[in-house]
């Protein structure tokens, strides 16, 4: 920890001066100038790089690990700060503490925005949710935001070689257009710093995209004086996780730049015809980058907010409450209904077919929010957390195996082979054929409304139904799919297209009274009502999160 040469107190860094502020003497210090007190011991710090250096090669600092008992997630701190709450899994205990070393960054950002300013952009973002919970606007929640210096991979790039394209350029000629082909060669000379991705398992990638980009312009060599009142997260992602990214987005970088050169401003350049032109990355290097953390638990579910320290970007998850909700399509029926009052008689074929036109887009919204809920749940849209999961799970195998196992392994018995391929249930077989049979009958006679409905909701939740089916119960690292299986998307679409059904049929009957198409769109729409129910209940478990288990690392197995 660092001390106030003046009256001995604890210093922190304070981003609004960029300067090491003592709260009781008010002295003002330059962070690469201070007193630096460590075991009972005060120096004059004035070193930018860490105090030791590890066997791999890397520069290392001293720090303080603190790893929470329920979900194993950890954060560092520099200096004698005690934590009282989880930032990952929002957990309200003392986490325990070791001292460790960890590598230290090249550079650092320094935040910028100071807590009373996040908690006040953590307000108007969360103050512009019509439904946002009351939790979420208390006191005692906004006080937890914590300043965490997360650790991003800093990739640089170089091109400095001769590049081919491909190029055609069309023009008219009386009644013919001619189609004039060009290979384009040049010498490409680019340079790019500073494209970052998170580097921890910890800080999901949704998150760090939100807020994204950083100005690393205003990086400087690392110093651990920047550190004094914040925390940490560690790296624990290799450096070469994101490079084929950042390099595609090089290479699409500067295959924009030539493609607006003047000199090809008329020539259409095809980039499957690109030769050549494959940045090589100069160097990888590791940097903490400022962000504003707050989680918010309510019961087995946790919301997170970030907040870009430099910048001030936010991104929140943000779930609905029910009562609100209620209470404000209650309010806002009222102008509805009197407006619809208002307007001339609709015909009741025009209201059945806007009721099937709801009930179609209910059943999309569903389907689309169960997708993006899978892909949440298998951790597919983060990739540091994946690719931890997988080295894991690695060390596992390899520490489990062993030659007795590895021969059993290769002479699996008859009774584990047909266990292996036994298919889930004959559930999806029924569920594939009503499927087909409702699609058949809508599609075959219900008009232009009918295919619409088919193709739209009926043949996705087919084909997903049959992709379930063909998994096996024994799939070892197999590959997720990025939708979620048909048969759960079919149950909560059930009850818009029981009333879509219902519709079509009375659409085909074309009774004579109006009162059937009045109780047929009736019954649609009251299908649509129930699905918000269902609508409201997935953006919640999609705008939180089940408390995480980052590996079991000291975390409890409930």
């Amino acid at each position: 920890m660092f001390v106030c040469p003046n009256c001995g107190a604890n210093i922190n860094f304070d981003p609004g001066k960029q300067l090491l502020h003592c709260d009781f003497c008010d002295t003002d210090l330059s962070p690469d100038s201070v007193i630096q007190k460590d075991d009972a011991v005060e120096s004059t710090y004035t070193e930018s790089q860490a105090d030791a250096t590890s066997e791999t090669g890397y520069s290392e600092y001293t720090t303080t690990i603190f790893t929470c008992k329920e979900c194993g997630g950890e954060i560092l701190a520099y200096d004698n700060t005690v934590a009282t709450f989880c930032s990952y899994c929002g957990a309200s205990t003392v986490l325990s503490s070791r001292i460790g070393h960890e590598r230290a960054p090249e550079y650092i950002i320094p935040f910028k925005i100071t807590k009373d300013q996040s908690a006040e952009l953590y307000k108007k973002a969360v103050g512009k949710a019509l439904f946002a919970p009351k939790y979420m606007k208390e006191d005692t929640t906004v006080e937890k935001i914590r300043g965490i210096y997360m650790p991003y991979w800093i990739y640089d790039f170089k091109e400095d070689r001769p590049a081919s394209f491909r190029g055609q350029k069309d023009h008219r000629s009386g009644d013919y257009i001619i189609h004039e082909h060009y290979d384009v060669n040049l010498d490409v000379k680019a340079e790019y710093n500073g494209l970052s991705y998170d580097a921890s398992s910890q800080f999901n990638d949704n998150l760090s995209e939100a807020i994204a980009p950083f100005d690393f312009n205003t990086a400087v060599p690392f110093n651990t004086s920047y550190m004094s009142g914040f925390y940490a997260d560690a790296a624990d992602t290799d450096a070469r996780l994101y490079e084929d990214k950042a390099r595609s987005i090089v290479t699409a970088d500067i295959y924009n730049n030539v493609a607006r050169d003047p000199a090809l401003k008329s020539i259409s350049l095809k980039t499957e015809s690109m030769t050549g032109l494959t940045p090589e990355q100069s160097k990888s290097t590791l940097g903490y980058f400022p962000v504003w953390f707050l989680s918010c638990r309510n019961k087995d579910r946790v919301s997170y907010a970030v907040i870009n320290g430099q910048t001030g970007e936010v991104a929140t998850d943000v779930p609905v409450d029910y009562k609100k909700y209620l209470i404000t399509s209650l309010i806002a029926a009222i102008p509805i209904f009197a407006l619809l009052y208002l307007i001339p008689v609709i015909r009741p074929t025009h209201l059945l077919v806007f009721a099937l036109i709801f009930s179609i887009i209910s059943m999309i919204i569903i389907c689309s929010q169960k997708n993006k809920i899978h892909v949440r749940a298998n951790s597919l849209d983060d990739q540091g957390l994946i690719a931890r999961q997988k080295a894991e799970a690695g060390e596992a195998a390899r520490a489990n195996a062993n030659p007795i196992r590895e021969n059993l392994a290769t002479k699996p018995s008859p009774q584990t082979q047909k266990q292996a391929v036994k298919p889930e249930s004959n559930s999806t077989d029924v569920l594939s054929i009503v499927l087909a049979i409702v699609g058949f009958i809508i599609s075959c006679c219900g008009g232009i409304i009918g295919i619409v409905i088919f193709f739209c909701v009926i043949a996705p939740l087919i084909r997903n139904a049959r992709n379930s089916k063909s998994k096996k119960v024994v799939v070892k690292d197999a590959k997720i799919t990025q939708k979620a299986p048909g048969k759960e998307k079919f149950l909560l679409c059930l009850k818009p297209l029981i009333g879509a059904v219902i519709a079509v049929v009375v659409w085909l009957i074309t009774p004579t009274a109006d009162e059937y198409y009045y109780f047929a769109a009736l019954a649609c729409m009251a299908g649509v009502l129930l699905s918000f129910f269902d609508i409201i209940k997935l953006h919640n478990e999609l705008s939180t999160r089940k408390p995480p288990q980052f590996g079991k690392r000291g975390g409890d197995e409930a």
